[in-house]
């Protein structure tokens, strides 16, 4: 008999499994899926926690993440419209059995019962709780795609996790490119006297869920891995990576087009190779992003699916 309920703690290990052994390109350890569950402030357990089990035979069979906000994005605030869908998987040995149709109608109709009008797998840069892929991975996951789409689910748009090796990146050719314009901007670490104007800049610019991680960058106390660029005293863009992952990453519109981009991302590889980095990698780059990137020599290694139902 297949049952459907929400996530206990004594389901971990199962549902860690069941990561592990069905989403093959997006390994998880418990330390990882605590901090990013449990951690997460959105997160409320019992249930109405949105965090759906399938029980099969006394077994976990499978699991689903729904989201709704329970803490503001920042100036966003709570998004009351929208859900997110941010990862879902089926024991591979219980897969076409029902069981992913049986989580996904819980899912939406936990999603009605809090008046969701539009979900999201995964949501949009700014606004993706629980964020741990973009989307569905079109070429890992076709089954996973096929089960949303015969949901309802449709395909908004595409994005590429991206790429590239950096010790034979050529640092003085990319600098002479960026700096052919633009010699009024500075590019520069962040430091405490900034702060104030650079987070003034981001809930302009860029409202939502990078504010919050860049905050997190500076209530850690990481600064040196977020880089500001300025004309004058204001601030027009910016950058953050941690180890060899670079992101987010942004430029106020009046400024776009103008290289500031390229000198942040420039500096910003500079930077990460001098910490020993060897590569820079991200997950989400949609066209124009992709497009920019490439300049550089990065390389497409997944595509996403964006998807997205109206209730």
């Amino acid at each position: 008999m297949l049952t459907i309920r929400t996530l206990r703690g004594s389901d971990l290990p199962a549902v860690l499994s069941i990561w592990n052994r069905a989403l093959l390109r997006d390994p998880i350890n418990m330390s990882r899926f605590v901090a990013n569950v449990s951690g997460d402030p959105d997160y409320w357990p019992g249930e109405d926690s949105g965090f759906f089990v399938a029980e099969q035979g006394g077994e976990v069979a499978g699991f689903l993440r729904a989201i709704v906000r329970r803490t503001s994005n920042d100036r966003l605030g709570l998004e009351p419209d929208l859900g997110w869908i941010p990862v879902m998987a089926v024991d591979p040995e219980h897969q076409r059995g029902g069981v992913g149709t049986a989580l996904m109608n819980a899912a939406l109709n936990w999603f009605r019962k809090h008046e969701r009008k539009r979900i999201w797998v995964c949501g949009n840069s700014g606004s993706a709780p629980g964020y741990a892929f973009p989307g569905v991975d079109m070429d890992a996951y076709p089954g996973g795609l096929a089960l949303f789409r015969k949901a309802g689910f449709r395909v908004d748009r595409e994005a590429e996790g991206m790429s590239r090796e950096i010790v034979r990146f050529d640092l003085d050719a990319y600098q002479r490119e960026a700096w052919s314009v633009g010699a009024d901007v500075k590019i520069e670490t962040l430091t405490p006297e900034r702060v104030d104007d650079f987070i003034a800049f981001l809930a302009a610019s860029f409202p939502g869920d990078w504010n919050t991680a860049a905050r997190a960058k500076i209530r850690a106390g990481l600064l040196h891995e977020v880089l500001v660029a300025r004309v004058g005293d204001r601030v027009v863009g910016y950058c953050q990576w941690e180890g060899e992952h670079f992101g987010p990453f942004g430029v106020g519109a009046e400024y776009r087009g103008k290289r500031v981009g390229a000198k942040l991302f420039v500096e910003a590889v500079k930077r990460i190779r001098e910490a020993d980095g060897r590569t820079v990698w991200f997950n989400w780059a949609e066209t124009d992003a992709a497009r920019f990137y490439r300049r550089f020599g990065l390389e497409a290694t997944r595509r996403f699916a964006i998807l997205v139902k109206d209730l």
